[in-house]
């Protein structure tokens, strides 16, 4: 009787647990597809900008040309811009055909995430909860919709921590060779993979010293690590990422754990980032106060990884290269909210744990639909730019002559060039011939621009705000029209006649602007 008792408790306490499995796996597949919605919804709507513009132009080059261009232009590895040229070959370059591919990696991100999160803590609880809080991340949502290697660096760390959380418990071949690849993929996406694969290989040498599995794993992780520094010397030889550390490291380290929680700008964004602090730290309290010894050794599992890898890009910046910026930090932000979501699913504060995640998931979906609604948050509309400047000739135009295009404080026009008006050309020479048409473009900045140099990943702050002025002494040309674009202001010039316009009647003319960036518009460009 006892041993019939038995089997039944057993058979149902499987079907309860198949059952939290099966329930689990539809709150997965609802998360994953609101996470789907958030990162596809108006993709294409914002412009692409000056990072997005090179990507644009190493996809357009043939093959061995990409990769031999990659060491003059980018501080990022190889993988992404393979993947991209090869996406882009199937189905364009435009703005949503090149974004969707950042917003596979994305989507794909939050099962992953959950994954990892349920292997490392042993909780669906808690890692329904990383899922939830990854669909919703404003930041992680910006980066689903920019043509560059973060969000790919997002997946590929996020699965080498899974593959990790496997290899942690069960140093199998298996489980090492997948944690192998996943690793020198991530690597391969972006050299700041390195600050969560490389504490994840201390703790694999350190748990299973004595196993030779572990040593031969992270031996073909640092040879494939190796294999990247020419790469990474040429990149560094040309300061491609120097602008980085021409910013305070203070004013930096301050905006990464508002940016984890909150992205890039939102509405009320001070208010609802300490909404989100204090979420967060609410959770922490929770998995001190409540947890069990169990959970609270999990969580610091991942904890650890997130602090060491800190840890060792603090310890970059003192010693060799400063790259502290928020999205190079992005390979961290799973194991950060590992240590959150497993607070927030403590069982003893089930109540108050989910009513701090739905906080959390609410901010990020203010931020979200502020960015979505509110253009001074957004990249700048060069599209509509391009659109408002017009075809040339015009129609009046005459085919033998040319325009000049003047942007004031800007000289940022890759997105120009490469993307919207892409047979147009910087003014290579000290002379502009025949110009019939110049064009003036300034633009406004949105709040905070006085902060403009710490606005770094692609918004209107970006952009240096200029003013025009009330009248220009250029000789032989006369106001004909002020057009307001989004942003931007557009003052045309035009001269009855083809005239030879030297770069220093240009200064003596646009006094307004300390410096200003030249294109140069020849018959049939547009």
């Amino acid at each position: 009787m006892l041993g019939e008792v038995t089997v039944r408790s057993a058979t149902a306490s499987r079907a309860s647990r198949a059952s939290a499995a099966v329930a689990a796996g539809r709150a997965l597949i609802l998360l994953t597809i609101v996470a789907a919605g958030l990162r596809l919804y108006g993709i294409g709507h914002q412009g692409l900008w000056f990072d997005e513009a090179y990507t644009v132009m190493l996809v357009k080059l043939p093959f061995a040309r990409m990769l031999s261009t990659i060491a003059h232009t980018e501080s990022t590895p190889y993988l992404y811009y393979i993947l991209a040229w090869t996406w882009t070959h199937i189905l364009g370059r435009g703005a949503t055909e090149l974004r969707a591919l950042s917003a596979l990696f994305g989507i794909a991100a939050v099962p992953i995430m959950y994954l990892a999160c349920l292997r490392l803590t042993e909780r669906r609880a808690a890692a329904l909860t990383v899922a939830a809080l990854a669909a919703f991340n404003p930041l992680l949502i910006w980066y689903s919709q920019e043509a560059r290697a973060y969000e790919l660096l997002v997946l590929l760390s996020a699965a080498s921590l899974l593959a990790f959380a496997h290899a942690r418990t069960q140093p199998t071949a298996r489980s090492l060779t997948a944690w192998g690849a996943t690793s020198a993929l991530a690597m391969a996406s972006h050299y700041d993979a390195a600050l969560l694969v490389i504490p994840e290989a201390a703790w694999l040498l350190a748990a299973h010293r004595r196993r030779r599995g572990p040593w031969l794993a992270s031996g073909f992780v640092a040879a494939c690590g190796a294999g990247l520094l020419p790469l990474l010397i040429a990149q560094s030889n040309r300061n491609n990422a120097a602008w980085i550390n021409k910013a305070p490291l203070n004013d930096r380290l301050g905006q990464i754990l508002p940016q984890f929680v909150l992205g890039t700008g939102s509405h009320a964004y001070t208010a609802l980032m300490w909404i989100g602090f204090g979420s967060a730290a609410a959770a922490l309290v929770l998995l001190a106060r409540f947890a069990s010894s169990t959970e609270r050794s999990r969580a610091a599992v991942a904890g650890a990884l997130g602090l060491g890898g800190f840890a060792l890009v603090m310890f970059l910046a003192a010693v060799a290269t400063d790259t502290v910026l928020t999205r190079n930090l992005l390979a961290l932000w799973l194991p950060v909210a590992i240590v959150i979501a497993a607070g927030l699913s403590t069982p003893r504060a089930r109540g108050l744990g989910l009513g701090l995640t739905t906080a959390l998931c609410t901010i990020g979906l203010t931020a979200t639909l502020s960015v979505a609604t509110d253009r001074s948050l957004q990249r700048p509309d060069w599209a509509a730019v391009a659109r408002a400047l017009g075809s040339w000739p015009s129609a009046a135009g005459n085919r033998a002559d040319n325009r000049l295009l003047v942007f004031q404080r800007n000289l940022w026009l890759e997105s120009l060039t490469q993307v919207y008006m892409p047979r147009t050309h910087k003014l290579g020479d000290r002379r502009a011939r025949r110009i019939t048409e110049i064009d003036i473009v300034a633009n406004s900045s949105p709040r905070g621009a006085n902060q403009h140099w710490l606005c770094w990943w692609g918004a209107g702050c970006n952009l240096y705000p200029s003013r025009l002025q009330s009248r220009y002494a250029l000789a032989g040309f006369r106001v004909a029209s002020r057009t307001e674009v989004r942003q931007f202001t557009i003052v045309r010039l035009i001269s009855s006649e083809p005239r030879n316009v030297p770069r220093a009647e240009l200064h003596r003319g646009i006094t307004s602007a300390h410096f200003f960036g030249l294109l140069i518009q020849r018959p049939g460009a547009g």
